[in-house]
């Protein structure tokens, strides 16, 4: 669906209200805006709610750190990649933790769009190319 410039421009508004000073989005907030415009609908409403829900979304994968390893992690392991994380994120980030044997050894750490893979089975790929 194309949103006009105009929409975005008051979506972005709608988001920077759900905000805290620190930069975490507050759901409670999120909730209410979405209520209201389902309960008012102001002129373009649908546009407005569908550009507004793709923020909240973009946010929320910003604030999710999503790290499969091969084998699961201890504690002392779990606690060091939090705080990298942390020192370079914020502390607002959510944790979240896969085993996936696939990768064979190694990790990998996603936060929003930034991914950082240090699997055995990206090296093998990158190694030996499939044609």
């Amino acid at each position: 669906m194309k949103t006009s410039k105009d929409i975005q421009a008051q979506a972005r508004r709608l988001m920077r209200l759900c905000l805290s000073p620190e930069g975490a989005l507050d759901e409670n907030i999120v909730r209410h805006i979405s209520d209201r415009l389902l309960k008012e609908k102001p002129r373009n409403y649908l546009p407005l709610l569908h550009a507004f829900c793709d923020l909240v979304r973009l946010a929320d994968n910003r604030r999710t750190a999503t790290i499969e390893s091969a084998v699961p992690l201890v504690d002392g392991e779990k606690e060091a990649i939090r705080r990298k994380l942390s020192a370079k994120y914020g502390q607002h980030l959510q944790y979240v933790w896969n085993v996936r044997p696939g990768l064979i050894a190694g990790m990998t750490v996603q936060v929003g769009d930034d991914v950082a893979d240090n699997s055995i089975r990206t090296r093998i790929s990158q190694m030996f190319p499939t044609q």
